[in-house]
């Protein structure tokens, strides 16, 4: 029997093989973390967030992060900025680098990203969602979407107001992350907040696909979202970090664990695409660290294990690493619940976020 989730669903004109989809992770949905999660089930991955002032610029940075792998089929990005006309702007020259899919980002948490007016600042400028999708539909008849956050704070949320603007406007998808920009990862997402912005957009006649996002780490996650919320589809973030498995788990409409040889097999797989997309260097092994703290995250003894990795300064190194440490464990051990980040514990992504303040490519905003 098929899953509600292993079933195509459309955005507009583009029609997606299921619906489970990767979100555009800001400093972490490069080509190599793309591939595994697409093999492994993604219906639909994007380039992580640019920024449009870097477009406009001509960032060389922000247009090497454009770089698409010649087996990725379907690909979408996202962009943010603190101007509707910048993110339009932005826009148009996305929709002629062949990206199938664009989606606005109105929730992006990290503070510099804010500061600008950009991500979660559009939550407190409501005319300027209008204006800004309004000007990108202009730009584009691509598929066309916003990610956004239930408000700016618990005592601020708007997001019925945020998904009526956004619905009117013709946006062909709208994603609502359940929670706001105030509040951590340790605050449980919001379902019925979620829910409240999905059953406004039904009064509206335009046909908006509606993603739930926020806390999926299993199939029961996304199968809980699913009947609370109402949504036609999900988007996983923090849940795929160091555990791409998940995607075939809610495909299949079962918890899946993966035993050691088919998570040692993924993960010197994920290190053979970052070889071949960054090369044989130091900054290749510097940008996997986090991926291999992900991966390692939930194994047995892994203290020592996480400390050698976080410090691995060749991929080579890192193969015999995992090599030598998946032989001690027993072949029928499956590791259960990885990815599954408790607070800020092991947990790279938060420090990106919040702690370090970065996640949008460069300096552009």
């Amino acid at each position: 029997m098929t899953s509600f989730f292993d079933q195509p669903v459309s955005i507009k004109s583009l029609t997606l093989k299921n619906r489970v989809f990767l979100a555009p992770l800001a400093g972490v949905s490069d080509v190599p973390f793309r591939r595994i999660c697409q093999e492994l089930g993604a219906g639909l991955t994007y380039v992580e967030m640019l920024s449009s002032v870097a477009i406009k610029y001509k960032n060389k940075r922000t247009f090497e992060m454009m770089a698409r792998h010649k087996s990725e089929t379907i690909l979408g990005v996202q962009v943010t900025g603190s101007t509707a006309i910048d993110v339009a702007a932005a826009v148009e020259v996305l929709d002629k680098k062949g990206f199938d899919t664009i989606d606005i980002n109105m929730g992006c948490p990290v503070r510099k990203v804010v500061n600008s007016g950009s991500g979660s600042g559009f939550l407190k400028d409501s005319p300027r969602i209008s204006e800004t999708v309004r000007l990108c539909r202009q730009a584009t008849q691509k598929p066309l979407s916003v990610k956004m956050r239930l408000g700016y704070t618990r005592e601020n949320v708007n997001v019925e107001d945020t998904v009526n603007r956004v619905v009117q406007e013709q946006a062909d998808m709208f994603t609502i992350h359940g929670r706001t920009r105030s509040e951590s990862y340790a605050v449980p997402c919001d379902l019925q907040g979620i829910k409240k912005g999905m059953d406004c957009s039904e009064n509206i006649k335009f046909d908006a696909l509606k993603v739930g996002n926020g806390d999926i780490f299993s199939y029961s996650d996304a199968e809980n979202m699913r009947i609370v919320t109402g949504c036609d589809a999900v988007m996983v973030s923090r849940g795929a970090l160091g555990n791409p498995w998940v995607f075939t788990s809610i495909l299949e409409g079962k918890e899946k664990y993966p035993s050691v040889q088919e998570w040692l097999d993924v993960v010197l797989r994920h290190i053979s695409y970052q070889e071949e997309f960054y090369g044989q260097s130091s900054l290749a092994s510097i940008l996997m660290r986090k991926h291999l703290l992900w991966y390692t995250k939930g194994l047995p003894n892994s203290k020592d294990l996480r400390h050698t990795l976080n410090n691995v300064t060749s991929l080579d190194d890192a193969r015999n690493i995992l090599r030598e440490y998946s032989s001690i464990l027993p072949a029928q051990f499956l590791r259960q619940e990885g990815s599954r980040l408790e607070g800020t514990k092991y947990d790279p992504k938060f420090d990106m976020d919040r702690q370090l303040d970065r996640g949008v490519g460069d300096e552009g905003l």
